[in-house]
């Protein structure tokens, strides 16, 4: 188990970092390349909006995914970094099923990474239940 939590927790805390540190840089790209959104065809004040607050989102993901490298060893073993980390990667999870519900069917990788992310959920959560220093949580709660 402390295998698949791992591979689990690094893919999606490296995708944060990676695709997040990027994404501040090529928000236009990814767009356009990407999603195939055609900023042409906007307004200039809709088309900065858009990339404005996708770059703000690009940068969030980056720095959640570097708060979780450097707090790695404490999202397994304090009760309030692993609540916090849970329900981040469940928040994400569960906003992508209601999207599918509401708003449809994605593109297929889409689809794999909400798979994916339910799964660093439970196999995360389930292990780490063996993982939490229970008398310190308790002591700093």
């Amino acid at each position: 188990m402390k295998f698949f939590s791992n591979l689990l927790f690094f893919g999606w805390v490296g995708a944060l970092v990676l695709l997040g540190g990027l994404g501040i840089f090529t928000g236009k790209w990814e767009l356009e390349t990407i999603f195939r959104i055609d900023l042409g065809r906007m307004s200039h004040e809709a088309q900065d909006s858009l990339l404005n607050q996708y770059r703000f989102l690009k940068a969030v993901e980056f720095g959640f995914g570097v708060f979780c490298v450097l707090f790695r060893r404490e999202i397994y073993r304090d009760l309030r970094y692993n609540r916090l980390f849970l329900s981040v990667v469940f928040l994400g999870a569960a906003a992508r099923v209601l999207s599918i519900a509401v708003d449809g069917w994605p593109h297929w990788a889409f689809t794999g990474v909400t798979v994916l992310e339910i799964l660093t959920f439970l196999v995360v959560a389930l292990y780490s239940r063996g993982t939490l220093e229970t008398r310190r949580t308790l002591e700093t709660t």
